[in-house]
């Protein structure tokens, strides 16, 4: 199979060359068409995450009422604690998710993930 490539290759490249003055406009077009374009400045992947995170947190933190829940973190979720939270961010789902729990990724913008850290402790409010 490979010899019969490289046979019609060989055929292809030989009838280029038979054109002429054709031949040194299709080779550097050709040259353009197989290099990659490079863009002047690549954006680092990590800052660009980050920056689509920081304004989506920003613009969704209103939508669930986690704007709101500051003074719950650092806090072990208690009966209390949970009902003063719902009680704070009115009528909507809260999803509590500890370290290496399970999560769908559906986004619901009006309900409120409340996650915890190792230690049991609230450390995010976010909405989704």
């Amino acid at each position: 199979m490979r010899p019969l490539l490289a046979a019609f290759l060989i055929a292809a490249l030989a009838s280029c060359g038979a054109e002429g003055d054709r031949e040194a406009a299709t080779g550097e077009a050709a040259a353009a068409a197989t290099e990659p374009a490079v863009p002047d400045t690549i954006p680092e992947p990590a800052d660009a995450v980050a920056a689509v995170a920081q304004s989506k947190s920003e613009a969704d933190d209103t939508a669930c009422g986690a704007d709101k829940l500051g003074r719950w973190l650092n806090v072990l979720p208690t009966d209390d604690v949970k009902a003063a939270i719902s009680e704070a961010v009115g009528e909507r789902p809260i999803r509590y998710i500890a370290p290496g729990d399970a999560v769908t990724l559906d986004f619901s913008p009006s309900r409120l993930n409340v996650e915890l850290g190792e230690d049991g402790r609230i450390k995010l409010f976010r909405c989704g």
